[in-house]
């Protein structure tokens, strides 16, 4: 009976090894997929106009490279300063143009997207506290396929 239990313990430590090398592999194949996403879409030049009012709607201006060889789509914004974001674009159909909320940003493959006042934009809707040139915040941005990227946004005054 003593010759079984080392035989039992061998079989334990090679499954224990077994679970473990796997988990380890899953670990870095989830890992790598998530820093290809990062590097697939880039988020440059964020930044808000400044403002002196709480409860402001400022538009968050900034550039998405989609280096990606799929297309992807902007979602969501949470930024600390505001209470709601919206996604827009602008209506040029009759009349004045006009924004217009949309439920997501497409984001084409090998693009780059600029974010202006009189394209697509997101509005940062009830700020929570004044914005003096020079501040900086940080926004959660999440996307489609690429998944949410932390990016720095910056406060200037208006060109």
């Amino acid at each position: 009976m003593s010759a079984t239990r080392p035989i039992e313990k061998r079989k334990a430590l090679a499954a224990a090894a077994r679970r473990l090398l796997i988990a380890a592999v899953a670990l870095m194949a989830s890992r790598s997929i998530s820093l290809a996403g990062d590097e697939a879409l880039r988020i440059v030049d964020a930044w808000v106009p400044a403002t002196d009012r709480i409860g402001a709607d400022v538009p968050l201006l900034l550039t998405i490279r989609n280096e990606a060889d799929a297309a992807d789509a902007l979602l969501r914004v949470r930024c600390p300063i505001a209470n709601f974001s919206e996604r827009h674009t602008v209506d040029r159909g009759e009349g004045a143009p006009a924004m217009r909320m949309i439920p997501q940003i497409p984001l084409a493959a090998g693009s780059t997207t600029v974010f202006k006042p009189d394209g697509y934009h997101v509005m940062l809707l009830q700020t929570r506290q004044p914005l003096a040139s020079g501040e900086r915040f940080t926004c959660s941005i999440a996307f489609q396929k690429a998944g949410t990227i932390e990016t720095e946004v910056n406060v200037r005054q208006l060109p």
